[in-house]
């Protein structure tokens, strides 16, 4: 029995080893030296590279469970984990474990993993493709092509896209193993086939289709006999190798073979929608209606053709446009008809261009937008696996054409050097732009228009490293471009959090929770704004809020213990005071004092009491005017803030100050005429935050006003 095994065994090997070391091997060992030497020599630079701050550190250096390595909990979150990252793929999360088992943090290891699988899986493309079709000159330029294409730099140097590396290391097996199942038939060959594919779409569930892509190659270059009827050369009366017609009646039975992987993939699929659904990444149809991303899904296939011919201003995320020109969607509908068209009419004699256009085609629907997940309207990553049809086109397409003529091998080898060489030295370049964060995401703006993610990706790395008012910008920018988007509003007040401008860093996140309650980030840093504050009760509800969406979440633990630390010394304070107030019942600034306390711990009631104690014995005491007219303002009662305020401009009747805050609180009651005359007094005055007078929410009842665009006109004067 062991014998028997160990026979099946060596034969399922031996047909992708007579490739390597059967006739030519030469060839074929000089061409899988080349490939990984070059790779590596055009990829090599990544080992010095950083995580990047988009998806990284969700998936692997803020990860608390992948941090962990190769572990039993590990592994068993990696299966379970449906949802996180809006994604179920357990073998990448295994794959990343045991990077971090082997590695640790090290960033360059984890890029040049990457880099390895890339490797393998040119070389497999070149392997598979010589069995497929027994040419393996043609084949080792498909695979240079899918080697060094600057489309698939972003799947090779984003570490976060170790998905495309390893689903596409399990689809070339999974070729390899049904070319050996059509060969040679049994059970074991088959679960073979099913066992690979099923990894694959562990890996990514973009493997979805690949019975599809199995059916293809059933017609070309496999010809099984089931689906394909020769037709006889006129010339030597023999069947042609390069001609046939298709039996239709044939499809059937290779349908029904593929029905236990069609099976998988409606699992798989199944699987993404609920993982996408709680993971929150699918766009509602409100959003982006049918219509527009069918015309978007039409574009974004005519637009990876042409980047594939001319690779350049490529970009970590391309934005939805605003509108779709009606000569690009009539131009992209006409060239996929017509080349659809000519695909079809000439299957019988060049029948690589029906099976490479279609795998192109095919390959792409699961991310083409009509099932729109995240905002990018297109993305080189979704081109790592479909552009291999776009490359079976070209060089069976290409060969066929001089294939008889006089035109010399020589020159057509030379015209192909010079193209590899070209797109060797443009991924060197692209690879380049993903050194680091602020590289990348200064990139993409370079190259694209109205990028909101760009700018607040590229405001996150900007806050990390302490550049506050560029952090600041880029995120105001992003939210004029997207005026809803909740992690720019984030980055905007949590940038405003860093200048301890608390009240305007609170209403940034305020807003952003609006929109996405459960938004972690803005539930943390609203807790450490309102810390600043001195509202230590309320940050203790903020931090307790993001323990109950994230328990493992150190940074609101951490800050909850600080701020009920604080809590408790206010409270023992507060019993000093008492005691205090209690030999000297006319000290004002006892009462005052008494009464912030109160206040930093939530019971308004009795700081109210206070404030109005400490204003009984002194009503000149301004901060206990404006204190209490917060109060009122956070309750709503904007009549009695405004006697407050009124109070606090009669003793300073020249602070402009006050005529601006009063200006808020008439825009709250929508008092549009009395809003700007308040703020044309503070300008008078001397107000001069012209910044934070165009921007306050508190105004937006009159920010729109003639008379508000004459003020800010003054202002800018």
């Amino acid at each position: 029995m062991n014998r028997e095994r160990l026979k099946e065994m060596q034969s399922r090997w031996m047909m992708l080893a007579r490739v390597l070391v059967g006739k030519r091997s030469w060839f074929n060992i000089i061409i899988v030296a080349l490939l990984a030497l070059s790779i590596l020599s055009v990829y090599y630079q990544v080992r010095d590279f950083e995580f990047i701050t988009f998806d990284d550190p969700k998936y692997i250096r803020d990860n608390p469970i992948v941090g962990q390595g190769i572990t039993r909990d590990s592994v068993r979150w990696a299966f379970l984990s449906l949802g996180y990252a809006a994604n179920w793929h357990p073998i990448t999360w295994i794959s990343h474990m045991l990077d971090v088992e082997l590695f640790g943090l090290n960033p360059g290891m984890h890029h040049l993993t990457n880099v390895f699988f890339h490797i393998a899986n040119s070389i497999l493309v070149f392997l598979v493709f010589s069995l497929l079709t027994g040419a393996r000159g043609k084949s080792a330029v498909v695979a240079a092509l899918f080697a060094f294409h600057p489309l698939h730099v972003e799947s090779v140097a984003w570490i976060s896209e170790r998905k495309d590396m390893l689903s596409a290391f399990f689809w070339m097996l999974t070729l390899w193993a049904y070319l050996g199942y059509v060969r040679y038939r049994g059970v074991a060959r088959y679960l073979l086939v099913t066992t690979l594919f099923a990894l694959g779409l562990m890996a990514k569930p973009m493997l979805v289709t690949l019975p599809f892509v199995l059916l293809l190659l059933d017609f070309w270059p496999i010809r099984r006999p089931e689906l394909v009827l020769p037709e006889k050369d006129p010339s030597t009366k023999q069947e042609s190798t390069s001609s046939a017609s298709l039996r239709w009646s044939g499809l059937v039975p290779l349908v029904v073979e593929k029905i236990p992987l069609i099976i998988l993939s409606g699992i798989s699929s199944w699987i993404t929608y609920l993982a996408q659904t709680r993971g929150g990444a699918l766009r509602s149809f409100e959003l982006l209606p049918l219509g527009t991303r069918m015309i978007n899904s039409v574009v974004s296939y005519s637009a990876y053709l042409w980047k594939t011919v001319w690779p350049l201003d490529l970009a970590f995320f391309y934005p939805y446009p605003g509108r779709f020109s009606p000569i690009l969607v009539a131009g992209s509908v006409l060239l996929l008809v017509a080349v659809t068209l000519v695909a079809f009419v000439f299957r019988k004699r060049l029948p690589f261009l029906l099976v490479g256009w279609l795998w192109y085609v095919g390959t792409l629907v699961p991310v083409i937008g009509l099932v729109q997940v995240g905002y990018q309207s297109m993305a080189d990553r979704y081109t790592y696996l479909p552009l291999i049809g776009i490359f079976l086109m070209l060089v069976w397409g290409v060969s066929s054409i001089v294939e008889g003529s006089k035109t010399e091998s020589a020159a057509l080898v030379s015209a192909g050097i010079v193209v590899l060489t070209a797109l060797s030295a443009a991924t060197w370049v692209q690879v380049g732009y993903w050194k680091d964060s602020k590289t990348l995401f200064t990139h993409a703006l370079n190259v694209t228009q109205n990028n909101h993610l760009a700018h607040t990706n590229l405001s996150a790395v900007l806050l990390e490293q302490g550049d506050v008012q560029e952090a600041i910008y880029h995120a105001t920018e992003a939210l004029n471009i997207q005026p809803d988007y909740v992690p720019a509003m984030n980055n905007r007040g949590f940038g405003l959090l860093l200048q301890e401008k608390y009240e305007e860093a609170v209403h940034q996140f305020t807003q952003a929770l609006d929109r996405e309650p459960n938004y972690i980030p803005a539930h943390y840093n609203t807790g450490l704004a309102l810390y600043g504050m001195g509202r230590v009760d309320k940050a203790i509800r903020a931090y307790e809020r993001v323990l109950e969406l994230d328990p493992q979440h150190a940074g609101a633990r951490r800050g909850r213990e600080e701020a009920k630390i604080k809590q408790q010394e206010i409270n023992e304070n507060i019993v000093r005071l008492q005691r205090g107030i209690v030999g000297q019942p006319n000290n004002a600034i006892l009462h005052y004092t008494l009464a912030e306390l109160y206040r930093r711990i939530g019971k308004t009631g009795e700081a109210m009491e206070f404030y109005d104690r400490a204003l009984s014995i002194d009503p000149d005491m301004i901060p206990a005017l404006f204190a209490r007219a917060l109060v009122y303002v956070e309750s709503s009662e904007y009549n009695k803030a405004l006697s407050s305020l009124y109070a606090i401009a009669r003793l300073r009747p020249d602070d402009p100050d006050v005529d601006y805050n009063i200006a808020c609180i008439y825009a709250k009651q929508g008092r549009v005429d009395d809003g700007v005359k308040r703020l044309k007094q503070a300008l008078d005055k001397g107000f001069s935050n012209g910044e934070l007078l165009e921007s306050d929410p508190d105004l937006e009842n009159i920010r729109e006003t003639e008379g508000f665009q004459q003020l800010l006109e003054e202002l800018n004067q």
